[in-house]
C-alpha cells in the first residue's frame, strides 16, 4: 500500500538520522583523543571519515525528495521532514568541525598541538562536546521533549569552560602565538559542535511540539 511504503520511507529517514548522529559523535570522541595523544594516523582517519557524513545528508535529502513525490505529506509528516533537513544541517556541520581539530592536530605532528599544561581544559571540553553528543543522539531516537530542553544546561558547562579558557589565554600565557591561535581555534571549534547540538535538539521539541526555539 501507498500509506505503509510512505511510512516505511519516514522511519527509514528518522533511523538514518540517529546513524549520522552516532557518526558525528564518535568521530569527535576520536579527534579528542588524537588531538591529545598527538595521533596523526588516526587525526588522518577523522579527516577521511568526513565524507561520510556529507554523503548521509546527500541520502537524507535525496529520501525528502523522493517522499514528496509519493504524496502530499500531512502537517506532522511535513514538519518531520523539515526538520530532518534542518537537521542534517548541523549534523553534518559537527562532522566538519570534528575535522577541523584534527586537522590541527595533523598540522602540528608529530608535536603536540596541545600545550601539556592545558590538556586538561581539552579534556573537559571533549568530555562535555561527546557528552552533548551522545545525549542529542539518544534524544533524536526517543524524541523526549524534556531532555531536549534540558540539554542547553549542558551546554552552560561548556560556556563556563570557554571562558576559563580565555582567562587562562589572557593571563599567563607562555607559548607563543602559534599556540595560542590553536588553544583559540580549537575552543571555537568544540564551542561550535556543542550549539549544533543545542539547535537539533530544538528542532525534536519543533517536532514534537511545532513550536520553534530560538538561540539566545
Amino acid at each position: 500500500m501507498v500509506r505503509d511504503d510512505f511510512h516505511d520511507r519516514l522511519a527509514e529517514l528518522d533511523a538514518g538520522l540517529v546513524v549520522m548522529a552516532r557518526t558525528v559523535t564518535d568521530m569527535m570522541g576520536r579527534a579528542s583523543r588524537a588531538l591529545l595523544t598527538a595521533d596523526a594516523e588516526l587525526a588522518r582517519q577523522i579527516i577521511e571519515a568526513d565524507a561520510s557524513v556529507n554523503q548521509q545528508r546527500n541520502t537524507v535529502d535525496d529520501q525528502v525528495a523522493e517522499l514528496m513525490t509519493i504524496r502530499p505529506p500531512m502537517a506532522g509528516d511535513l514538519r518531520f521532514m523539515l526538520a530532518a533537513i534542518r537537521i542534517t544541517g548541523d549534523l553534518e556541520r559537527m562532522g566538519d568541525l570534528a575535522k577541523h581539530v584534527a586537522k590541527i592536530t595533523l598540522l602540528r605532528a608529530p608535536g603536540a598541538a596541545v600545550p601539556a599544561e592545558a590538556a586538561p581544559m581539552f579534556t573537559q571540553l571533549a568530555e562535555v562536546a561527546v557528552r552533548m553528543a551522545t545525549k542529542m543522539t539518544q534524544i533524536l531516537g526517543t524524541r523526549d521533549q524534556l531532555d531536549a530542553t534540558q540539554l542547553s544546561l549542558d551546554d552552560d558547562e561548556m560556556d563556563a569552560l570557554r571562558k576559563r579558557m580565555f582567562a587562562k589565554l589572557f593571563s599567563d600565557w607562555p607559548y607563543g602565538v602559534e599556540a595560542a591561535v590553536d588553544f583559540t581555534l580549537l575552543g571555537r571549534f568544540y564551542e561550535r559542535y556543542s550549539d549544533h547540538a543545542v539547535n537539533i535538539a530544538h528542532q525534536v521539541v519543533y517536532l514534537v511540539t511545532g513550536d520553534v526555539q530560538l538561540r539566545d
